[in-house]
């Protein structure tokens, strides 16, 4: 696991988790920039995501705990927000689950949301969401 950081160190920290077989510049690259302005902005690249290694994507406990290392040990055991897509969503899931490290948020996106038009997602948000909470 790798974690490539922006913006200024002592900012809140914010957590960005690609998707399923996606590497963290293309899920990412659109709103680093806008983030880093306020944020430490931290992307993570799982085993086996990223050109510049040869590594294999182990198991989600296994690279979940590789991540919490680093929460714990880069970030004081605390991040301000932890934003997943996908694959990263459950990653999001999971490090609220086992509660080894403190979030303020967690927020699980939808490769469906995230890559539609804006007009496409409202719509999609607006069929689905009185079917989660109704």
């Amino acid at each position: 696991m790798k974690v490539y950081a922006f913006g200024a160190e002592n900012a809140p920290v914010i957590m960005l988790l690609p998707g399923t077989c996606c590497h963290w510049k293309s899920n990412f690259e659109k709103v680093i920039p806008l983030l880093a302005n306020t944020f430490r902005v931290l992307c993570v690249r799982y085993d086996g995501f990223d050109e510049t290694e040869h590594t294999e994507f182990p198991t989600m406990t296994q690279e979940v705990e590789k991540i919490e290392h680093y929460i714990k040990e880069y970030c004081g055991g605390q991040l301000r927000a932890a934003y997943g897509c996908s694959l990263g969503g459950s990653f999001v899931g999971l490090l609220a689950a086992r509660q080894n490290i403190h979030m303020d948020y967690g927020i699980l996106g939808s490769s469906d949301l995230d890559q539609a038009s804006p007009l496409a997602a409202k719509l999609q948000t607006d069929l689905l969401l009185p079917l989660i909470y109704p």
